[in-house]
């Protein structure tokens, strides 16, 4: 479990970065990393250019947490307001990482269809992918859905079997 002071969440952030850059290279885009208000990645394939603002959620296993995230306003804004000085399609990926699953789900959509084709609420728009919610979710046309499954991490690092720990004790 992370400590209160701990990295993760800026890890996390930039494995999220990476993951969006990897799949974006494998559908044929050239992808750069920016450091900008609204953006974080920008990318080109056969002319068709885009800004993109990477959100990462990872869900622990065994949380009741809603499995949905909300796009607000401001963050739609600002990645708008990057997009259009230097003449980018906003695109906001989402990547979702479900331990109870071992599965990683990656959300990619324009800001202009989740403006005009998620459902509004009191911040923003909403993007639902529980149980309940994902198949429909992504049939969506306008949603570019990719996913990582069957997930195996292993508990410990490099801790040794019991037997060999008695035997090194002398």
């Amino acid at each position: 479990m992370a400590h209160q002071n701990s990295r993760a969440p800026k890890l996390l952030g930039d494995f999220g970065e990476g993951l969006v850059t990897y799949a974006l290279i494998r559908k044929g885009f050239e992808v750069a990393c920016v450091d900008h208000v609204g953006a974080d990645l920008i990318a080109e394939c056969d002319d068709y250019k885009i800004a993109v603002s990477v959100k990462t959620r990872l869900y622990r296993q065994g949380t009741k947490e809603s499995r949905g995230t909300v796009f607000t306003y401001d963050h739609l804004d600002k990645l708008e307001h990057f997009a259009k000085r230097f003449d980018l399609d906003p695109v906001l990926a989402h990547a979702v990482c479900m331990e109870d699953d071992h599965i990683i789900h990656l959300f990619m959509i324009r800001t202009e269809d989740i403006r005009k084709r998620l459902a509004a609420v009191k911040h923003g728009h909403r993007l639902q992918f529980g149980p309940k919610y994902l198949d429909e979710t992504i049939a969506f046309p306008y949603i570019d859905y990719s996913h990582w499954a069957d997930e195996s991490i292993t508990s410990g690092l490099f801790v040794k079997p019991q037997a060999a720990t008695q035997q090194n004790v002398t």
